[in-house]
């Protein structure tokens, strides 16, 4: 009885409704349902075919219009070669049977030396590509056999170079400074850089050592007359051996290019006078360049040795008598070297000559035997260290005269 009288009531409460406002719904309204490319529908995923190859199930949602379209549904396609199943039945690239075969084989190629290597046939972006083949190429500088040969970098190895230089920024080509090479080695130019000259300490040898742009700077650069007077009376034949072949390397070193050398022998035979300065000396050549002087020094040699060797005679004459041509901007020395203690037949004394030499702007030198050095001191003005000892080695020779050329670059 109740039931009747709540429907009585909805009729008075509600009107009826006209009969073309009715909507009849399929579908709650919210609700989704999965689809497939063949038009059937599942309440859940349908897998695994759902997600089978590169087809996909799309999605239906209802709302007041009823069931939508099926959205992103992904149906089957032709079969490509992609590494992909395009046709949705379970295999990949299925009629391309050429997959996964060696390919890029190339004529008298050995294929497993060197870099080479053949290809595997392989699907990318729909083509058919030979993937993974490398043949041979030109040999580079790189531990690897690129022409496949059997040989590493063969025809590179100290033959391929590339420039290096590892000297401050702004210094290669000034002066000395030069750039050098480096070769492949060990697969790469990581060598040392060959034949680079970096800048060095300034030395006096008239080049720019240190490649800042100036030639011996803080030395003397006024250049050197200097005069060997040599000992050639017999006793002395292997010391004065020793001192060509000591100074030879000296004349073709830079540090000799503003010298010049003259030459003065004594305990000589004469030369038809009876009076000096020839009856016991000679004067043999005036300057010449450092290349030059060699073959005079060697022709030394021949001259007939006599009598005396008065040493302090020798040197007077040779500061004052002599017609050297002395440079008056140049630094004048003279080196004398005996094996007898000093000798005169002048008068004159070692005090005098030193005081001459010192007056007149001349430097002296004395090699003698260590028992004459007292006798030569006062020559030197007593500087000890004007004095040396002749030897017999050429080595120690050589390193005595340097010292001596190093003291006249240096001013001192």
């Amino acid at each position: 009885m109740k039931r009747v009288v709540f429907l009585l009531s909805l009729v008075f409460l509600f009107p009826a409704c006209e009969e073309d406002r009715l909507i009849k719904l399929d579908c709650a309204p919210g609700a989704v349902k999965y689809c497939d490319y063949l038009g059937n529908t599942y309440d859940q995923p349908n897998e695994p075919r759902g997600h089978f190859g590169a087809c996909r199930d799309g999605l239906m949602t209802c709302s007041m219009n009823g069931w939508s379209e099926c959205i992103g549904v992904t149906g089957p396609t032709e079969e490509v070669c992609d590494g992909i199943d395009n046709n949705c039945n379970g295999a990949v690239d299925e009629i391309f049977p050429e997959q996964q075969q060696l390919c890029g084989f190339e004529e008298n190629i050995s294929y497993g030396v060197g870099v080479c290597t053949p290809g595997i046939m392989t699907c990318d972006s729909g083509s058919l590509i030979c993937a993974g083949h490398t043949g041979p190429t030109d040999e580079v500088c790189d531990g690897l056999d690129n022409n496949c040969d059997g040989s590493v970098d063969e025809s590179i190895v100290n033959s391929t170079a590339i420039v290096c230089y590892e000297g401050p920024e702004g210094t290669m080509a000034i002066g000395e400074c030069r750039a050098g090479v480096r070769y492949c080695t060990d697969g790469g130019f990581d060598g040392p850089c060959d034949g680079q000259v970096t800048p060095q300490e300034e030395r006096c040898d008239n080049l720019d050592n240190d490649c800042d742009g100036e030639v011996d700077e803080g030395f003397d650069t006024r250049g050197v007359d200097l005069v060997f007077v040599l000992d050639i009376s017999g006793s002395f034949d292997d010391e004065i051996e020793s001192m060509i072949q000591g100074i030879a390397p000296l004349l073709d070193d830079p540090i000799t290019s503003t010298f010049r050398f003259g030459l003065v022998v004594v305990g000589t035979a004469g030369n038809g006078e009876i009076r000096p300065p020839y009856q016991y000396a000679r004067m043999i050549s005036d300057f010449v360049p450092a290349d030059e002087f060699l073959d005079i020094l060697e022709s030394s040699r021949s001259i007939q040795s006599a009598g005396l060797e008065p040493t302090i005679d020798t040197m007077y004459w040779t500061m004052n008598l002599y017609p050297f041509s002395w440079n008056p901007g140049a630094q004048k020395v003279i080196i004398t070297m005996t094996d007898e203690i000093a000798q005169t037949t002048t008068g004159l004394n070692c005090t005098q000559i030193a005081t001459m030499a010192n007056d007149d702007g001349f430097q002296l030198f004395v090699f003698a035997l260590p028992e004459h050095h007292n006798s030569f001191l006062s020559c030197v003005s007593g500087d000890h260290n004007r004095l040396y000892t002749p030897v017999t080695n050429s080595q120690t020779v050589f390193e005595q005269i340097r010292a001596i050329f190093d003291d006249l670059c240096m001013g001192r």
